[in-house]
């Protein structure tokens, strides 16, 4: 990250089924040591040089970041249109986890209070471990969901502040 400077883009390829790194064209490096990355000079250019190769190569995601480089998350990430719907931002793969949660969430409390209110002490074991479960799972889908928005919030505030021209100094009367 040394030679990339401040209003440069720096783009990392990677293999979407592995997270293998890759070039351009989506090939894996035999030796993970001598993996490349391309920089950019501009936001806008390294996004469609970014579309034009998973274009050609839909099986591959492309990370754009600044010149800070892996020190934040990526600003934009490249994906072919039909995988952008498996993507952990995707409004529907968020609305998908929050449904399951409260599913979970339904289903888990009835076996606690199952559990709680009944008597016999062998029959509270099953219900009491699954809703326990069922509400743990719940919240850690809550969770995910919670961080990735925000990282999402904190991706967008970013890419706000790339999108705005640099302040140029003011001089005197």
């Amino acid at each position: 990250m040394q030679i990339v400077r401040p209003g440069q883009f720096v783009l990392f390829a990677k293999v979407l089924d592995s997270g293998t790194p890759c070039d351009m064209e989506g090939r894996t490096f035999a030796d993970l040591s001598l993996a490349t990355c391309v920089i950019g000079d501009g936001l806008a250019e390294a996004e469609a040089f970014a579309e034009a190769a998973v274009a050609r190569t839909p099986s591959m995601r492309i990370d754009i970041f600044d010149h800070e480089g892996r020190a934040q998350p990526a600003l934009v990430t490249v994906l072919h249109p039909s995988r952008a719907q498996a993507a952990d931002t995707h409004p529907r793969v968020l609305r998908k986890r929050r449904v399951i949660a409260w599913v979970l969430i339904a289903t888990g409390v009835p076996l606690l209070v199952f559990a709680i209110v009944e008597r016999n002490h062998r029959e509270i074991i099953l219900p009491a471990f699954l809703g326990i479960n069922m509400l743990i799972a719940a919240g850690r889908l809550l969770w995910f969901n919670l961080g990735v928005r925000e990282t999402e919030r904190t991706r967008q505030d970013r890419l706000r502040e790339h999108a705005q021209p640099p302040e140029t100094p003011r001089r005197g009367p």
